[in-house]
């Protein structure tokens, strides 16, 4: 099979699925955070920019990281105070075949990025630095690309402003796939957020650096497609009939008409195409394909084991906190009388068949799915596999208490869908108790992300509770 040379690049945000996160759950991100970078390390990436969402676990950390990285980061915009000059590497040089290729990064200014009061670190607006480092990377480079994390309407505008940069890979986290956008001469385009898809793209550069349809070659494609249905109809045909019934027969001599036409736009299109490259009016080319990392595709074991290292380090450290958790004297929001969750038992005092129905569903046992994985103490899995939350109504606004919850809120109760049960518990009124989730409850887990086979309407079928005979 004919190698063709490579480059793996990532426009950040690739660390951390938020900006800012609870002290309980940042210790077990950070985890992550290393697994992913191993990860990235064994697959061979050339350079990744820094986004916001790689700062979350701190400057330092992220130095940590970068030191401990096969590949390179990069940012030209995020730099110290007192000199200004860059933290990481602003640009990378990389050789892709006869190609020579920029690489710049750029940390978008978007989300709630901060520095806490003792890192000597400040962001500028990419006007600042991108020109005068576009202008010298263009000056000994074949092909500039710039790896992003402003908005997509941010890049539009660095399209407008910098057209010597050829591609723009954007890692906006609001964004999912998108198919390359000719802005200006910049190709621009990004992969789904958080791993879910890849992307690669096959690109043909030429003398030109202009992007462009490229209808010499698209034309004889199409005619050499062509030219072998022809050639498959005469062999099908010479096997067929004897060599002296050929000589009359007009749908075979049409054929070979037809073929040495063929033949003659051929030879004119190659000799046309390859005027246009040597004189480097050719316009590049591309093709660009994004491939879904679904369960069923086979896995590498290196990165298997990797994964399966970080997930268990993860829960080690849950284990650890909810440890030290349980040797403190229990909160106010465990207490039994200050609970806002009651829990199923209570429930099912009155409504016996609904709870006998519920128990057969997978909400029933969404936390012994964690437990049988091993990852029960894992607060980024938690908080959809337990009782604690109603919409905006949560058991505790601090992510560690979510390893001590009692036996009976360890699971996806009633009260995920239908709200708190205190109220209705004691009034049996039908009009403190939500009768059906609607589906922004549902929409909090089953995220595409999570469950990208989720249909409100059609599961919430599957799961809605018999009626029930009391009124209730």
């Amino acid at each position: 099979m004919h190698q063709v040379p490579t480059l793996a690049l990532d426009g950040g945000n690739l660390l951390f699925k938020e900006e800012r996160l609870s002290p309980g759950l940042l210790q077990q991100a950070k985890i992550t955070a290393e697994g992913i970078v191993d990860s990235y390390s064994f697959m061979g990436y050339d350079a990744i920019a820094v986004g916001g969402r790689d700062l979350t676990g701190g400057l330092s950390f992220l130095q940590a990281q970068a030191e401990r990285s096969e590949f390179t980061w990069l940012s030209a915009n995020l730099v110290r105070k007192k000199t200004m000059q860059p933290i990481f590497l602003p640009s990378l040089v990389r050789r892709a075949g006869s190609l020579t290729v920029g690489i710049i990064g750029l940390t978008g200014e978007g989300g709630a990025l901060h520095f806490p009061g003792g890192d000597d670190a400040l962001l500028l607006n990419w006007r600042r630095v991108l020109p005068d480092l576009v202008a010298d990377l263009a000056n000994r480079c074949d092909l500039l690309v710039l790896l992003s994390n402003y908005t997509p309407d941010e890049n539009r505008e660095i399209a407008r402003v910098t057209p010597e940069i050829h591609l723009i890979i954007q890692s906006s986290p609001q964004s999912k796939n998108q198919d390359p956008e000719l802005a200006n001469n910049t190709l621009i385009l990004q992969t789904g957020k958080q791993g879910k898809y890849l992307g690669w793209m096959l690109i043909n550069w030429q003398k030109s650096k202009k992007w462009g349809r490229e209808d010499t070659t698209r034309e004889l494609a199409f005619k050499k497609q062509e030219l072998d249905g022809i050639n498959g109809r005469i062999r099908r045909i010479e096997r067929r009939e004897s060599r002296e019934d050929l000589l009359n027969l007009r749908s075979y001599q049409n054929l070979l008409a037809s073929r040495e036409n063929l033949l003659s736009e051929i030879i004119f299109l190659e000799n046309e195409r390859h005027v246009l490259i040597e004189s480097g009016q050719a316009p590049a080319t591309f093709e660009n394909h994004f491939i879904a990392l679904k369960e069923n595709l086979p896995e590498q074991p290196e990165v298997r084991k990797i994964v399966d290292s970080a997930k268990s380090r993860v829960n080690v450290a849950g284990s650890s906190q909810a440890g030290s958790s349980a040797t403190a004297s229990p909160p106010p929001e465990l207490q039994p009388e200050t609970l806002v969750f009651t829990g199923w038992l209570t429930c099912a005092l009155c409504h016996g068949p609904q709870t006998a129905f519920w128990k057969e569903t997978g909400h029933s046992s969404a936390y012994q799915t964690l437990v049988s994985e091993e990852q029960q103490f894992n607060l980024d899995c938690l908080p959809c596999h337990v009782t604690a939350q109603y919409k905006e109504t949560l058991i505790s606004s601090n992510d560690v208490l979510l390893l001590s919850l009692p036996p009976h809120l360890q699971q996806v109760g009633c009260e995920v869908c239908h709200g708190t049960g205190k109220k209705h518990a004691a009034s049996q009124n039908r009009s403190d108790i939500s009768r059906k989730p609607d589906e922004a409850v549902c929409r909090r887990c089953h995220t595409p992300e999570r469950d990208e086979n989720f249909n409100y309407e059609n599961d919430i079928l599957r799961i809605a509770c018999p009626a029930s005979g009391s009124g209730q």
